[in-house]
């Protein structure tokens, strides 16, 4: 069976506003920054100047585990890259909501890949901070208190529990880890029809060129590649498909879609310089004979797919 060793793991962060505050209209791009800012301000012992210039423990510091994982110099996967995808994906809150004023609650949440499960008492001591040290636009963040931390199961069930409150400051246990074998016990038998509905931005590369015209073999090759460097990089397992053949008989599935392209920009304070962060948003409908495919789309649920998926982007439903 394949990828017995993948494992992932979903946290929902709630919060209470104490002060009044002001969010972007996309709000991944303010929980991104200051998870990283904050996460590597309170691990790191060489202080950021060293930090940036030559870690001293790359293996085993928390920072880099989740936002610059090494790629092994011997490594048949990356090899040549400087590090692997984040073992994480944010997703913001859903909301349009710019100003926040005192007792208004929003969450976010944060699903976890692999060995990065055991750094789960650094991050929800993060996120505490997040809240703590103020979120939201430069100049007119605010304070808010981690209310509770929740572990979420697959769609299909309601078994959502608490594992963190404000109350006792005690994280109880890592939560709900999940397997394929959760994911692929929601994967319908006999469709030949599924509706994709993508959320939050997606930027995929099709020929090196940025592309919203997505065909069921590009989500394929794009959910592929993204399982596989997870699998291999964070859960110590390589995925052992036929992906040639895979990837065939995507090409036989149709499409028909309705994409609009979002348009957006991150001013990086690290690289001093303005990045784009656009893509696509809509719905497409797939038809054929994709049984043997859908595993690999209902866990792209919950990665995602394409660029900035720390930010929250390539985020799709299935209908």
């Amino acid at each position: 069976m394949m990828l017995q060793n993948f494992r992932f793991a979903r946290y929902r962060f709630t919060y209470t506003v104490q002060e009044p505050l002001k969010m972007p209209q996309y709000k991944g791009n303010v929980f991104r920054s200051r998870f990283g800012y904050i996460l590597r301000d309170i691990t790191c012992i060489g202080g950021r100047e060293q930090c940036e210039r030559h870690c001293q423990f790359p293996e085993r510091c928390v920072y880099s585990k989740c936002f610059e994982t090494p790629v092994p110099s011997d490594s048949p996967i990356l090899r040549g890259q400087p590090y692997a995808p984040h073992p994480f994906i944010l997703e913001p809150p859903r909301t349009e909501k710019l100003d926040y004023a005192p007792g208004d609650t929003f969450s976010c949440t944060l699903t976890l890949i692999g060995n990065t499960i055991n750094l789960l008492p650094w991050l929800v001591f993060t996120f505490r901070e997040i809240g703590k040290r103020r979120v939201g636009i430069r100049g007119k963040r605010g304070q808010c208190q981690l209310d509770k931390v929740e572990t979420l199961p697959t769609r299909d069930s309601q078994s959502v529990r608490t594992i963190y409150t404000a109350e006792t400051e005690l994280l109880t246990d890592d939560g709900l880890i999940l397997r394929l074998d959760d994911v692929i016990h929601e994967t319908p038998h006999g469709t030949d029809e599924i509706e994709l509905e993508f959320l939050t931005p997606t930027s995929i590369k099709v020929g090196g060129k940025w592309t919203s015209e997505l065909t069921f073999e590009h989500l394929i090759r794009n959910l592929l590649r993204r399982i596989r460097f997870l699998s291999y990089f964070h859960c110590g397992e390589d995925l052992d498909v036929d992906a040639g053949a895979l990837i065939e008989a995507a090409s036989s599935v149709t499409h028909a879609s309705d994409f609009r392209w979002f348009r957006a920009d991150r001013y990086s304070y690290r690289a001093e310089s303005s990045i784009p962060m656009g893509g696509f948003t809509g719905k497409i409908r797939f038809s054929g004979e994709m049984e043997s495919l859908l595993p690999f789309v209902y866990l792209g649920e919950y990665l995602h797919i394409g660029h900035h998926t720390a930010f929250g982007h390539g985020q799709y439903v299935i209908r």
